[in-house]
């Protein structure tokens, strides 16, 4: 056997329930924008539409890095 070529055993599934946290972003922008969008609240001279979706971007961020630690801390971040 050549040296590049490295024999694995088999690769065992281990799940992986918490992928569902990256549906909150989906869920926060689209799903919930129709009801948020009815909100006539002016936060600080700005729109609470465009507060909703930059705290979505944060919201959509932390839900990506606790996936993230979440699949280090396995060690499964390298072989998805």
């Amino acid at each position: 056997m050549p040296d590049d070529e490295v024999q694995r055993g088999p690769v065992t599934r281990t799940p992986r329930h918490h992928w569902w946290l990256l549906a909150l972003p989906f869920l926060w922008c689209i799903a919930a924008v129709p009801f948020v969008n009815q909100k006539a609240y002016v936060w600080g001279s700005v729109p609470f539409l465009l507060v909703w979706m930059t705290a979505g971007v944060l919201v959509g961020s932390a839900a990506i890095g606790v996936v993230f630690a979440i699949d280090s801390r396995r060690g499964d971040a390298e072989r998805v």
